[in-house]
């Protein structure tokens, strides 16, 4: 068994920034896409319920970046951890 450095809250951490960050990069890519269909004529314009989908994709995951910073804030660097 490999013994590791990483506390839980460090896990939690990191776990935290990665869907953050993913859910901000969904959240860029509905906004392209959405503007996209905005500028083709083959598709209806898009509806009041599929532009909350932007505000809830940058807000969770600004929220998830914040909460996986405040997790790894914790964090002692060097050798002296426990």
């Amino acid at each position: 068994m490999v013994k590791h450095n990483l506390k839980i809250h460090e896990l939690m951490g990191l776990f935290l920034l990665f869907i953050g960050a993913t859910w901000l990069g969904l959240g860029i890519y509905a906004t392209l896409l959405g503007a996209n269909r905005l500028l083709m004529d083959f598709f209806p314009p898009l509806s009041g319920y599929e532009l909350l989908i932007f505000p809830i994709f940058y807000g969770l995951g600004a929220v998830l970046l914040a909460l996986g910073r405040i997790e790894l804030r914790e964090a002692l660097p060097g050798k002296g951890r426990r």
